[in-house]
């Protein structure tokens, strides 16, 4: 069976066993990740609605995880934050020899297209997740990395998406009718454009020993929007 990309990213964030997973948002990995047979709680200030059956919601802020310690095989935090406050809370709530995760996600601007699309909606350089966060904290082991590629086709809706979720916030609607021109220029003889994604994953192993007692969680809201 020939894994989608996207499949086999989620399943190297888990690493080889079902898990009860703490996703921190409300994104499509978790999704994913309930598909494909695990225990998914989903936590965040972004979370407004029910969107799977299988999953838990859990409306939470600031950094305080509310859960109690040990609950949880792997957490995944796709914006890690590095505060050393939010670094204890990953450690405390997961179980030993859990995982930490995260993922970061660019493309390749080597594409003659891409660069020219770069021209028109400006850089916005999120970065990729660095490997020393973990060990710096004394809290995790150090982190395996992994890279996947892939390519995705882009009609011209889905250029005008892509343009408008990754321009720079300096650049106007206006420059919207430029990203039609240059998809006519590239893309008009066959209908699309190609994107290479390049996903740099890191994970790393929860070090319990050097954590205290734990605090009692802050209250839980848990949503049912049955």
């Amino acid at each position: 069976m020939n894994d989608s990309p996207e499949d086999r990213t989620a399943k190297w964030l888990v690493g080889d066993r079902l898990s009860c997973v703490l996703h921190l948002g409300d994104g499509s990995l978790a999704y994913q990740l309930a598909e494909q047979g695990h225990e998914v709680v989903v936590a965040g200030d972004d979370v407004t609605s029910r969107r799977h059956p299988d999953i838990q919601y859990v409306r939470s802020a600031g950094e305080r995880l509310p859960f109690i310690g040990d609950a949880f095989d792997v957490v995944i935090a796709p914006e890690l934050r590095e505060a050393p406050t939010a670094l204890a809370e990953y450690a405390r709530v997961l179980r030993p020899e859990g995982l930490l995760s995260t993922i970061s996600q660019r493309h390749d601007d080597s594409i003659p297209w891409m660069r020219k699309l770069r021209e028109i909606i400006g850089v916005v350089d999120r970065g990729a997740p660095l490997a020393d966060t973990f060990s710096a904290s004394g809290l995790f082991h150090p982190p395996e990395t992994h890279e996947i590629g892939s390519w995705e086709k882009l009609d011209l809706p889905g250029l005008l998406r892509f343009a408008q979720a990754t321009k720079h916030p300096s650049v106007g609607e206006a420059a919207l009718s430029q990203v039609r021109d240059l998809f006519m220029t590239y893309g008009g003889q066959t209908g699309f454009l190609r994107l290479r994604h390049e996903t740099s994953c890191l994970r790393a192993t929860v070090d319990k020993s050097s954590l205290g007692q734990a605090a009692p969680p802050p209250d839980t809201m848990l949503l049912d929007f049955r």
